[in-house]
């Protein structure tokens, strides 16, 4: 029995997490049988990457650009089984590795063409009578000293870091600090708008570029000189009055 293995997601970004599945169903059923399935769906709340974008980050892991491909519905991969011949869909089981999150979304029934994956691969009919879900392992990692628990944890890392941050978290999600994965973040995730500069003297900070304590302890020693300077103002202001009060006596 020949495989079709078909691993789906939204993947809003694809990231090493998702590669070290990938690479887990490629050591188990082969490298020519497993296929990313991915949508070209994007929103600014929660799927700011398209197709394109995503066929970036999964180059920069090194992932076949033929084994990721454009569905509709990552979930059915309708473009993907279809391309098969009649004699190929007879003789291929069709598996969909999912994580146990997804996984909660199915119920099986023993009439249905969608079955839990059996521990014996022998038994596998084919994607003529039935398909599989597998469970694939989740693969915790690391962006940025916190655990990669969600796609929307990473998003918000990325969106509220500096420049260091940011190199950082690229690094931790594809290895290096990747210059054009960075200007993609940059453009589909953005950051934190910068405040205005604020000089004091010949002095410049920029708060994209430095932390926020530091712009506020910088904004709180301008305001004791000021304090500074007004209180000198008024007590040469008191003076000169208590000189006037004199010669008037």
């Amino acid at each position: 029995m020949n495989y079709l293995v078909i691993y789906p997601g939204r993947f809003q970004p694809f990231h090493l997490g998702h590669k070290a599945t990938y690479d887990y169903l490629v050591d188990r059923y082969g490298d020519s049988a497993v296929y990313i399935a991915t949508s070209d769906k994007t929103n600014d709340e929660d799927s700011p990457f398209s197709y394109d974008d995503k066929t970036q980050m999964t180059r920069a892991l090194g992932i076949p650009a033929g084994h990721v491909q454009k569905v509709k519905n990552p979930y059915r991969a309708d473009e993907i089984v279809k391309s098969l011949g009649d004699e190929e869909k007879a003789t291929t089981a069709l598996i969909f590795a999912i994580s146990a999150k997804d996984g909660k979304r199915f119920t099986y029934k023993p009439e249905s063409y969608l079955q839990p994956l059996p521990t014996d691969l022998k038994s596998l009919k084919p994607m003529t009578q039935h398909a599989y879900v597998e469970i694939a392992p989740t693969v915790n990692f690391r962006v940025k000293g916190v655990d990669a628990d969600s796609a929307t944890k990473i998003r918000e890392l990325y969106k509220n870091g500096n420049q260091a941050d940011r190199d950082t978290i690229i690094t931790d999600l594809y290895g290096k600090a990747d210059p054009h994965l960075i200007d993609l973040f940059d453009k589909k995730i953005g950051q934190n708008d910068p405040e205005p500069v604020v000089s004091y003297g010949q002095e410049g900070i920029y708060a994209g570029d430095t932390p926020g304590q530091v712009m506020r302890e910088s904004r709180l020693i301008q305001l004791k000189q000021n304090i500074q300077r007004l209180q000198g103002q008024l007590q040469t202001l008191r003076e000169s009055q208590d000189y006037i009060d004199e010669k008037r006596r």
